[in-house]
Protein backbone atom coordinates (compact mmCIF):
# COMPACT_ATOMS: atom_id res chain seq x y z
CA UNK A 1 0.00 0.00 0.00
CA UNK A 2 1.51 3.41 -1.11
CA UNK A 3 1.69 5.98 0.85
CA UNK A 4 -1.74 7.95 -0.34
CA UNK A 5 -4.11 5.31 0.15
CA UNK A 6 -3.03 4.86 3.39
CA UNK A 7 -6.00 6.86 4.26
CA UNK A 8 -9.19 5.40 4.29
CA UNK A 9 -12.05 7.46 2.96
CA UNK A 10 -15.89 6.92 3.46
CA UNK A 11 -18.34 7.35 0.81
CA UNK A 12 -22.07 7.94 2.09
CA UNK A 13 -25.24 7.20 -0.29
CA UNK A 14 -28.96 8.00 1.03
CA UNK A 15 -30.92 5.76 -0.93
CA UNK A 16 -34.45 6.74 -1.65
CA UNK A 17 -36.37 4.77 -4.61
CA UNK A 18 -33.53 4.91 -7.23
CA UNK A 19 -33.89 1.78 -8.66
CA UNK A 20 -33.02 3.08 -11.87
CA UNK A 21 -29.83 4.58 -11.06
CA UNK A 22 -28.63 3.71 -8.48
CA UNK A 23 -26.45 0.39 -10.14
CA UNK A 24 -24.36 2.71 -12.30
CA UNK A 25 -23.81 4.62 -9.20
CA UNK A 26 -22.44 2.09 -6.89
CA UNK A 27 -20.81 0.43 -9.74
CA UNK A 28 -18.63 3.66 -10.33
CA UNK A 29 -17.65 3.80 -6.71
CA UNK A 30 -16.92 0.27 -6.00
CA UNK A 31 -14.80 0.59 -9.23
CA UNK A 32 -12.84 3.71 -8.51
CA UNK A 33 -8.84 3.29 -8.88
CA UNK A 34 -8.19 4.07 -5.16
CA UNK A 35 -9.79 0.64 -3.41
CA UNK A 36 -9.13 1.71 0.33
CA UNK A 37 -12.90 2.70 1.13
CA UNK A 38 -15.61 1.68 3.00
CA UNK A 39 -18.81 2.44 1.43
CA UNK A 40 -22.15 3.22 3.44
CA UNK A 41 -25.28 2.96 1.55
CA UNK A 42 -28.46 4.28 3.80
CA UNK A 43 -31.52 2.98 2.67
CA UNK A 44 -34.14 5.25 3.59
CA UNK A 45 -36.81 3.26 3.46
CA UNK A 46 -37.21 3.20 -0.11
CA UNK A 47 -40.50 1.24 -1.66
CA UNK A 48 -39.22 -0.09 -4.08
CA UNK A 49 -36.02 -2.52 -5.72
CA UNK A 50 -33.39 0.11 -4.41
CA UNK A 51 -32.98 -2.03 -1.37
CA UNK A 52 -32.42 -5.28 -3.06
CA UNK A 53 -29.91 -3.55 -5.24
CA UNK A 54 -27.77 -2.42 -2.34
CA UNK A 55 -27.98 -5.27 -0.62
CA UNK A 56 -26.40 -7.39 -3.56
CA UNK A 57 -23.67 -5.60 -4.35
CA UNK A 58 -22.45 -5.42 -0.34
CA UNK A 59 -22.66 -9.13 -0.68
CA UNK A 60 -20.24 -9.23 -3.60
CA UNK A 61 -18.23 -6.58 -1.73
CA UNK A 62 -17.59 -6.32 2.10
CA UNK A 63 -16.46 -2.27 1.86
CA UNK A 64 -19.96 -2.04 1.28
CA UNK A 65 -22.30 -1.68 4.08
CA UNK A 66 -26.42 -1.09 3.93
CA UNK A 67 -28.56 -0.02 6.82
CA UNK A 68 -32.33 -0.24 6.29
CA UNK A 69 -34.27 2.45 7.85
CA UNK A 70 -37.50 3.93 8.12
CA UNK A 71 -37.94 7.10 5.80
CA UNK A 72 -36.97 10.47 7.58
CA UNK A 73 -35.61 12.15 4.90
CA UNK A 74 -31.96 12.48 3.08
CA UNK A 75 -30.19 14.42 5.80
CA UNK A 76 -31.00 12.01 8.72
CA UNK A 77 -30.11 9.21 6.30
CA UNK A 78 -26.73 11.16 6.08
CA UNK A 79 -25.90 11.84 9.53
CA UNK A 80 -27.52 8.20 10.17
CA UNK A 81 -24.48 7.08 8.22
CA UNK A 82 -22.01 9.44 9.80
CA UNK A 83 -21.98 7.79 12.55
CA UNK A 84 -20.99 4.51 11.10
CA UNK A 85 -18.20 6.00 9.17
CA UNK A 86 -14.43 4.46 9.90
CA UNK A 87 -12.62 6.74 7.27
CA UNK A 88 -10.02 9.70 7.89
CA UNK A 89 -11.91 11.59 4.74
CA UNK A 90 -16.17 11.58 3.72
CA UNK A 91 -17.05 12.06 0.59
CA UNK A 92 -21.28 12.26 0.23
CA UNK A 93 -22.67 11.09 -2.90
CA UNK A 94 -26.62 11.17 -4.00
CA UNK A 95 -27.93 7.68 -5.11
CA UNK A 96 -29.19 8.46 -9.12
CA UNK A 97 -25.67 10.64 -9.74
CA UNK A 98 -21.97 8.76 -10.42
CA UNK A 99 -18.04 9.18 -10.47
CA UNK A 100 -15.40 9.42 -12.52
CA UNK A 101 -13.20 6.38 -12.01
CA UNK A 102 -10.36 8.13 -10.74
CA UNK A 103 -12.01 11.33 -8.61
CA UNK A 104 -11.39 9.87 -5.06
CA UNK A 105 -7.83 8.70 -5.71
CA UNK A 106 -7.50 12.65 -7.14
CA UNK A 107 -9.31 14.34 -4.31
CA UNK A 108 -7.18 12.50 -2.12
CA UNK A 109 -3.98 13.40 -3.37
CA UNK A 110 -5.08 17.18 -3.49
CA UNK A 111 -5.95 16.67 0.18
CA UNK A 112 -2.83 15.45 1.02
CA UNK A 113 -0.56 17.33 -0.38
CA UNK A 114 -2.35 20.11 -0.11
CA UNK A 115 -3.45 19.35 3.35
CA UNK A 116 -6.23 20.89 3.63
CA UNK A 117 -9.67 20.04 5.20
CA UNK A 118 -11.99 20.42 1.90
CA UNK A 119 -11.17 19.79 -1.57
CA UNK A 120 -13.68 21.08 -3.93
CA UNK A 121 -14.14 19.11 -7.25
CA UNK A 122 -15.57 20.42 -10.33
CA UNK A 123 -19.35 19.03 -11.35
CA UNK A 124 -20.12 17.51 -14.73
CA UNK A 125 -23.85 18.26 -15.37
CA UNK A 126 -25.69 15.02 -17.07
CA UNK A 127 -28.71 15.80 -19.04
CA UNK A 128 -30.06 12.37 -21.18
CA UNK A 129 -26.69 11.65 -23.05
CA UNK A 130 -25.49 15.59 -23.03
CA UNK A 131 -22.78 16.16 -20.24
CA UNK A 132 -21.98 19.81 -19.60
CA UNK A 133 -18.58 20.02 -18.47
CA UNK A 134 -17.50 22.24 -15.64
CA UNK A 135 -21.18 22.99 -14.07
CA UNK A 136 -19.27 24.84 -11.42
CA UNK A 137 -17.13 26.86 -13.57
CA UNK A 138 -18.17 30.44 -12.68
CA UNK A 139 -17.57 31.65 -9.18
CA UNK A 140 -14.56 33.63 -7.29
CA UNK A 141 -13.76 30.88 -5.37
CA UNK A 142 -10.35 30.41 -7.36
CA UNK A 143 -8.95 26.82 -8.67
CA UNK A 144 -5.82 25.31 -7.34
CA UNK A 145 -4.97 27.86 -4.94
CA UNK A 146 -5.21 26.76 -1.26
CA UNK A 147 -7.17 29.37 1.03
CA UNK A 148 -7.10 29.48 4.77
CA UNK A 149 -8.61 30.77 7.77
CA UNK A 150 -9.27 33.61 8.24
CA UNK A 151 -8.92 34.87 4.35
CA UNK A 152 -11.67 31.76 3.90
CA UNK A 153 -14.54 33.37 6.00
CA UNK A 154 -13.97 37.18 5.68
CA UNK A 155 -13.44 36.52 1.92
CA UNK A 156 -15.99 33.64 0.83
CA UNK A 157 -19.05 33.18 3.43
CA UNK A 158 -20.90 35.83 2.42
CA UNK A 159 -20.99 33.92 -0.61
CA UNK A 160 -24.01 31.40 0.76
CA UNK A 161 -26.23 34.57 1.33
CA UNK A 162 -26.16 35.64 -1.98
CA UNK A 163 -22.75 38.24 -1.97
CA UNK A 164 -21.25 36.01 -4.96
CA UNK A 165 -21.01 32.66 -5.80
CA UNK A 166 -20.10 29.47 -3.98
CA UNK A 167 -20.46 25.58 -5.41
CA UNK A 168 -22.30 24.73 -2.52
CA UNK A 169 -23.21 21.23 -2.96
CA UNK A 170 -21.84 18.64 -0.74
CA UNK A 171 -21.76 15.61 -3.18
CA UNK A 172 -18.70 15.02 -4.92
CA UNK A 173 -16.39 16.88 -1.92
CA UNK A 174 -13.70 15.26 0.52
CA UNK A 175 -14.26 16.54 3.89
CA UNK A 176 -11.48 15.93 6.62
CA UNK A 177 -13.45 13.93 9.25
CA UNK A 178 -12.01 15.52 12.24
CA UNK A 179 -13.24 19.05 10.46
CA UNK A 180 -16.82 17.66 10.48
CA UNK A 181 -16.58 16.02 13.79
CA UNK A 182 -15.87 19.63 15.06
CA UNK A 183 -18.70 21.60 14.07
CA UNK A 184 -21.31 18.45 14.77
CA UNK A 185 -19.83 19.31 18.32
CA UNK A 186 -20.43 23.33 17.56
CA UNK A 187 -23.71 23.15 15.80
CA UNK A 188 -26.19 21.40 13.77
CA UNK A 189 -25.21 20.13 10.26
CA UNK A 190 -28.02 17.86 9.93
CA UNK A 191 -31.80 19.05 9.82
CA UNK A 192 -35.18 17.51 9.58
CA UNK A 193 -36.73 20.77 8.23
CA UNK A 194 -35.20 20.61 5.18
CA UNK A 195 -36.34 17.37 3.77
CA UNK A 196 -34.10 17.71 0.31
CA UNK A 197 -34.35 21.18 -1.33
CA UNK A 198 -31.59 23.38 0.33
CA UNK A 199 -29.88 20.12 2.43
CA UNK A 200 -26.43 20.63 1.15
CA UNK A 201 -26.69 24.64 1.66
CA UNK A 202 -27.57 24.22 5.17
CA UNK A 203 -25.15 21.80 5.85
CA UNK A 204 -21.65 23.73 4.04
CA UNK A 205 -22.87 27.19 5.73
CA UNK A 206 -22.72 25.99 9.05
CA UNK A 207 -20.10 23.88 8.12
CA UNK A 208 -18.02 26.64 7.05
CA UNK A 209 -16.43 28.22 9.96
CA UNK A 210 -15.09 25.11 11.38
CA UNK A 211 -13.18 24.87 7.95
CA UNK A 212 -9.50 25.85 8.47
CA UNK A 213 -8.48 25.82 4.72
CA UNK A 214 -9.68 24.38 1.45
CA UNK A 215 -8.63 23.72 -2.13
CA UNK A 216 -10.68 23.88 -5.45
CA UNK A 217 -10.15 21.71 -8.63
CA UNK A 218 -11.55 22.27 -11.89
CA UNK A 219 -10.61 18.77 -13.07
CA UNK A 220 -14.13 16.54 -12.80
CA UNK A 221 -14.89 14.44 -10.22
CA UNK A 222 -18.44 14.51 -10.44
CA UNK A 223 -21.41 13.21 -12.65
CA UNK A 224 -24.51 15.04 -11.47
CA UNK A 225 -27.99 13.94 -13.15
CA UNK A 226 -30.34 16.48 -13.66
CA UNK A 227 -33.28 17.42 -16.04
CA UNK A 228 -35.74 15.21 -17.07
CA UNK A 229 -38.97 15.02 -15.52
CA UNK A 230 -37.76 15.24 -12.19
CA UNK A 231 -37.04 19.20 -12.93
CA UNK A 232 -40.51 19.53 -14.54
CA UNK A 233 -43.04 18.88 -12.00
CA UNK A 234 -44.48 20.31 -8.70
CA UNK A 235 -41.65 20.09 -5.86
CA UNK A 236 -43.22 19.80 -2.41
CA UNK A 237 -39.92 19.88 -0.31
CA UNK A 238 -39.99 23.42 -2.40
CA UNK A 239 -40.66 25.18 1.14
CA UNK A 240 -38.20 24.02 2.98
CA UNK A 241 -36.26 26.66 1.50
CA UNK A 242 -38.15 29.49 3.76
CA UNK A 243 -36.82 27.39 6.44
CA UNK A 244 -33.42 28.04 5.01
CA UNK A 245 -34.12 31.41 4.87
CA UNK A 246 -34.64 32.21 8.74
CA UNK A 247 -31.49 30.00 9.43
CA UNK A 248 -29.02 31.92 6.88
CA UNK A 249 -30.59 34.87 8.82
CA UNK A 250 -29.35 33.57 12.19
CA UNK A 251 -26.25 32.97 10.71
CA UNK A 252 -26.18 36.81 9.13
CA UNK A 253 -27.15 37.91 12.61
CA UNK A 254 -24.75 35.70 14.80
CA UNK A 255 -21.68 36.84 12.69
CA UNK A 256 -22.39 40.40 12.25
CA UNK A 257 -22.74 40.18 8.71
CA UNK A 258 -24.63 42.80 7.69
CA UNK A 259 -23.47 43.22 3.55
CA UNK A 260 -25.40 40.00 3.84
CA UNK A 261 -29.05 41.00 4.18
CA UNK A 262 -30.21 42.88 1.25
CA UNK A 263 -29.49 39.48 -1.37
CA UNK A 264 -30.80 37.50 1.46
CA UNK A 265 -34.18 39.54 1.50
CA UNK A 266 -33.88 39.61 -2.39
CA UNK A 267 -33.62 35.79 -2.74
CA UNK A 268 -36.28 35.14 -0.37
CA UNK A 269 -38.51 37.35 -2.49
CA UNK A 270 -37.66 35.46 -5.45
CA UNK A 271 -38.40 32.52 -3.35
CA UNK A 272 -41.73 33.38 -2.40
CA UNK A 273 -42.70 34.28 -6.10
CA UNK A 274 -41.48 30.60 -7.47
CA UNK A 275 -43.33 28.85 -5.06
CA UNK A 276 -46.64 30.96 -6.45
CA UNK A 277 -45.43 30.36 -9.53
CA UNK A 278 -45.54 26.85 -8.92
CA UNK A 279 -48.72 26.38 -6.79
CA UNK A 280 -50.34 27.92 -9.59
CA UNK A 281 -48.75 26.36 -13.01
CA UNK A 282 -49.14 22.88 -11.46
CA UNK A 283 -52.72 23.64 -10.37
CA UNK A 284 -51.85 22.76 -6.67
CA UNK A 285 -54.28 26.15 -6.01
CA UNK A 286 -56.55 28.48 -7.23
CA UNK A 287 -55.56 32.41 -6.95
CA UNK A 288 -57.41 32.41 -3.68
CA UNK A 289 -55.63 29.48 -2.85
CA UNK A 290 -51.92 31.45 -3.39
CA UNK A 291 -52.84 34.79 -2.26
CA UNK A 292 -53.90 32.20 1.41
CA UNK A 293 -50.33 30.89 0.53
CA UNK A 294 -49.24 34.52 0.84
CA UNK A 295 -50.55 35.86 4.07
CA UNK A 296 -49.69 32.88 5.88
CA UNK A 297 -45.73 32.79 4.72
CA UNK A 298 -45.17 36.09 4.96
CA UNK A 299 -46.57 36.55 8.36
CA UNK A 300 -45.15 33.87 10.31
CA UNK A 301 -41.48 34.13 8.56
CA UNK A 302 -38.76 35.84 10.63
CA UNK A 303 -37.10 36.98 7.56
CA UNK A 304 -40.12 38.55 5.97
CA UNK A 305 -40.30 40.46 9.53
CA UNK A 306 -36.50 41.33 9.22
CA UNK A 307 -37.11 42.62 5.83
CA UNK A 308 -39.65 44.84 6.48
CA UNK A 309 -37.66 46.69 8.85
CA UNK A 310 -34.76 46.60 6.64
CA UNK A 311 -36.07 48.44 3.88
CA UNK A 312 -37.73 51.02 6.44
CA UNK A 313 -34.19 52.51 6.38
CA UNK A 314 -33.17 51.77 2.66
CA UNK A 315 -34.37 51.62 -0.87
CA UNK A 316 -35.27 49.47 -2.91
CA UNK A 317 -36.36 49.41 -6.47
CA UNK A 318 -36.82 45.38 -7.17
CA UNK A 319 -40.58 44.87 -7.91
CA UNK A 320 -41.34 42.18 -6.22
CA UNK A 321 -39.87 43.14 -2.84
CA UNK A 322 -41.95 46.07 -3.39
CA UNK A 323 -45.12 44.04 -3.94
CA UNK A 324 -43.93 42.21 -0.65
CA UNK A 325 -43.71 45.05 1.49
CA UNK A 326 -46.87 46.71 0.45
CA UNK A 327 -48.70 43.67 1.28
CA UNK A 328 -49.87 44.14 -2.48
CA UNK A 329 -51.12 40.33 -2.89
CA UNK A 330 -53.05 40.63 -5.58
CA UNK A 331 -50.54 42.42 -7.19
CA UNK A 332 -47.92 39.44 -6.34
CA UNK A 333 -50.71 37.34 -7.72
CA UNK A 334 -51.09 39.03 -11.13
CA UNK A 335 -47.20 39.44 -11.75
CA UNK A 336 -46.95 35.24 -11.00
CA UNK A 337 -49.58 34.72 -13.27
CA UNK A 338 -48.33 37.09 -16.38
CA UNK A 339 -44.53 35.45 -15.48
CA UNK A 340 -46.43 31.52 -16.14
CA UNK A 341 -47.96 33.42 -19.64
CA UNK A 342 -44.86 34.49 -20.82
CA UNK A 343 -43.16 31.22 -19.99
CA UNK A 344 -45.23 30.18 -22.75
CA UNK A 345 -44.16 27.70 -25.50
CA UNK A 346 -40.81 27.64 -24.42
CA UNK A 347 -41.69 26.54 -21.47
CA UNK A 348 -43.24 23.61 -23.17
CA UNK A 349 -40.90 22.72 -25.49
CA UNK A 350 -38.31 22.45 -22.96
CA UNK A 351 -40.23 20.08 -20.73
CA UNK A 352 -41.08 18.06 -23.86
CA UNK A 353 -37.35 17.64 -24.66
CA UNK A 354 -36.35 17.18 -21.50
CA UNK A 355 -38.31 14.76 -20.81
CA UNK A 356 -37.36 12.79 -23.83
CA UNK A 357 -33.59 12.84 -22.84
CA UNK A 358 -34.56 11.84 -19.82
CA UNK A 359 -35.86 8.31 -21.50
CA UNK A 360 -32.58 8.02 -23.72
CA UNK A 361 -30.50 8.67 -20.63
Amino acid sequence: MNEISQHKVSILIPLYNQERYFEKCIHSICQQTYKNIEVIVIDDGSTDKSPQIADRWASNDRRIKVIHKKNEGASKARYDGYRMTTGEFLIPVDSDDYLPQNAIELLVDYMTSKNVDVVLGSMTQVIGFIRRSHYTDIGSFPYHHVVEQPELFDRYYLNFFGVGYFPIMMCGNLFRKSAVDKAMHNTRLCCNEIPFVGEDHYAFMKLFPFVNSMYRTNETTYYYRCGGSSSDRFSPTYPSLFFLSDERLKLLDQYQLKEGYRPLFEEYANTVFYHAQQLLMYKKADKEGVIAFLKEELSKRAVAQRMREFFIEHRTQNNRLLLILNSDYEGIYNSVEQSIKNLGFKYRCKKLILRLMDLWS
